[in-house]
């Protein structure tokens, strides 16, 4: 039973996005205790991580696959028909730095261009090629190694959160590469840039 189980929540997590266990539960129409002890088990075995954030726990799978299954694609039709989704879901901003699909597809290039890498579940640093390129960008010294995320409402993935990420969405709105409204909405003017970055993202 739990092995099935096991296989049916690591399907539905495959794309890599983070769910709750109440999500989890109601996705795969079952009760929350045995789900949350399955989840617990993928967790010890490591291939489930588990993260607090914002009073909840979420959980992502630790190997996303690049084909998904049927079942991710049900947690992923769930995920983006949420009314915040479609409201907030393009650019907007999360405390003082860039959420949506543009922070998420930022913090997706600076990993794929090794400008960060991830060290530990939940845990990014800098790299020194990220460390000079946000230096150059920003026009100080970045010094920190580890840096900030959150878990984007809308995307569930991560993206660039806390003190860097606070300081690069100011540079781009300095720039004029992103605007800000008064409803939370980012306006991207422009493919963000941020030297040996384009990010581009589906709007």
């Amino acid at each position: 039973m739990q092995e099935n189980l096991s296989q049916k929540i690591l399907d539905l997590l495959d794309s890599g996005r983070f769910l709750t266990l109440k999500e989890i539960a109601k996705l795969l129409k079952m009760p929350e205790k045995p789900v949350e002890e399955t989840l617990l088990h993928l967790v010890r075995l490591q291939k489930m991580n588990r993260r607090h954030f914002a009073g909840r726990d979420y959980f992502q799978t630790t190997q996303p696959q690049q084909a998904t299954s049927k079942l991710s694609a049900v947690a992923d039709d769930y995920l983006d028909q949420r009314q915040a989704a479609h409201a907030l879901g393009v650019a907007r901003t999360c405390y003082h730095h860039l959420a949506g699909k543009a922070g998420v597809a930022l913090f997706d290039q600076l990993l794929a261009k090794k400008m960060l890498v991830l060290t530990a579940p939940n845990v990014y640093q800098l790299t020194e090629k990220g460390r000079h390129a946000f230096a150059q960008f920003l026009g100080r010294p970045v010094h920190q190694l580890n840096i900030q995320t959150c878990i984007d409402f809308s995307e569930r993935r991560v993206h660039l959160a806390g003190k860097l990420g606070n300081d690069v969405m100011a540079k781009l709105v300095a720039e004029h590469q992103l605007a800000l409204t008064q409803n939370r909405r980012v306006q991207v003017t422009q493919p963000i840039k941020i030297q040996p970055l384009e990010v581009r993202y589906a709007g």
